[in-house]
């Protein structure tokens, strides 16, 4: 079970309104989400469709499997208990339908652009740890220890410390039940989570990690690099192509040039393409085709993507990484910056079923800090409808409904 120690009480001076606290922080930091929050909004108020290459979804690509066998049960009794120890007022706040648009409300910001659900460090310490110990039930034991990490990091830079191990908003989404469509969410500065679980299928992303150099207030992390193994990897299979390939597979511009182009860049992605409310996002493939990469090279790009999604429980993984290699033909490889370990670097794997981004960026609190020197930020979109599981929930309203289509549920 989770130490409540570890939390704020409910009379810490930054919960008693914590929203003008966080104003206050970027005010004084000389921050303004002003116009990344109309642009999220705008975003946001979409009927969602789903992340593409082409801005058309292709079919039949997140059929339900009836092997599945990840942890639906376990998850089912771990969300029962929640719920059992949720008070009333609590469980009005963080349940929403399955079908809600708020399941796109998530961003990483501290500072809320959106209110959604509640936030864990204003719960009773029962719910608190009922909430946490459905995020364990969800993950595989390396993807809890990986989420749970990056979520006690906290910037060295920053005294006043507004990056808390529970400033964190939690939804619950749908009825639980083992046959039946629901998820949670769980998001904030470090990490943002959304899991989807039908009939034993879990399905995690869109997904979002956060690390950098880094310590917590009771000493528990110092200097964790949460992606240093994908980090490494990426290197190593850039450096693994020729020149010619490196080139096909390099992406154009400099990577400290954020002006090159206003639409790819904001001040919270950087050079990621499936962060916070980019659910509709076209993003076409860019870079050197898997085909066009040695039996090695292309192992070492699934090990990537298997990497990445070691937050999966065991089970799922495997069938996630089926649904990844038989579109290995279709999948695509690019980069951007230096090819070397101390420099700045973003790279890119894209395929019809998912999207993964490491991007090198500097502290959005650090002034002079230089990409390399701060964090990583690790993003992941399934496109085509898996995000969400929105796939996977329309084939379970079609089959409830008797239809043989249905039109896109709007969320």
């Amino acid at each position: 079970m989770f130490s409540p120690d570890y939390f704020h009480t409910a009379s810490a001076p930054k919960l008693q309104d914590y929203h003008d606290y966080a104003q206050a922080h970027i005010r004084d930091r000389r921050i303004s989400l002003s116009p990344l929050a109309k642009k999220w909004l705008r975003n946001y108020r979409e009927p969602y469709k789903g992340f593409t290459a082409d801005g058309n979804i292709i079919p039949g690509l997140w059929k339900s499997n009836p092997n599945a066998n990840g942890p639906t049960q376990t998850m089912v009794d771990a969300a029962q208990h929640l719920l059992s120890v949720a008070s009333a007022a609590e469980k009005a706040r963080f349940r929403h339908l399955v079908t809600a648009r708020e399941w796109r409300a998530w961003s990483n910001p501290e500072v809320m652009v959106m209110e959604c659900g509640l936030r864990v460090d204003a719960m009773s310490s029962d719910t608190m740890c009922a909430v946490y110990e459905l995020l364990r039930e969800s993950l595989s034991p390396e993807g809890f220890e990986r989420v749970w990490t990056a979520m006690m990091m906290t910037q060295a830079e920053n005294q006043e410390d507004l990056h808390r191990i529970a400033g964190y908003q939690f939804c619950l989404f749908g009825e639980p039940g083992p046959f039946s469509p629901w998820g949670f969410n769980l998001f904030g500065d470090n990490v943002c989570v959304n899991v989807f679980t039908l009939g034993g299928e879990v399905v995690i992303g869109p997904f979002f990690v956060s690390s950098g150099l880094s310590f917590t207030e009771q000493g528990l992390v110092d200097g964790v690099q949460v992606f240093e193994r994908e980090e490494a990897a990426g290197l190593a299979l850039m450096a693994s192509l020729n020149l010619q390939q490196q080139r096909e597979a390099s992406l154009s511009g400099e990577i400290e040039d954020f002006h090159a182009d206003q639409d790819l860049f904001d001040p919270m992605d950087y050079r990621s393409l499936g962060g916070a409310h980019q659910d509709n996002r076209i993003v076409p493939y860019e870079g050197i085709c898997a085909a066009d990469l040695n039996l090695n090279q292309q192992q070492a790009l699934l090990n990537i993507v298997r990497s990445f999604n070691q937050v999966l429980p065991q089970e799922s993984l495997d069938l996630f990484m089926q649904r990844v290699e038989s579109y290995l033909g279709e999948t695509y490889f690019s980069w951007l910056g230096p090819v070397h370990a101390d420099a700045p670097f973003y790279f890119r794997i894209h395929s019809p079923v998912v999207m993964v981004e490491l991007d090198h960026q500097d502290g959005i609190m650090v002034p002079g800090a230089s990409s390399k020197q701060y964090r990583i930020h690790a993003t992941q979109r399934l496109p085509n409808r898996g995000d969400y599981g929105a796939a996977l929930l329309d084939e379970w309203v079609m089959k409830m409904a008797g239809f043989d289509r249905i039109g896109s549920m709007v969320r």
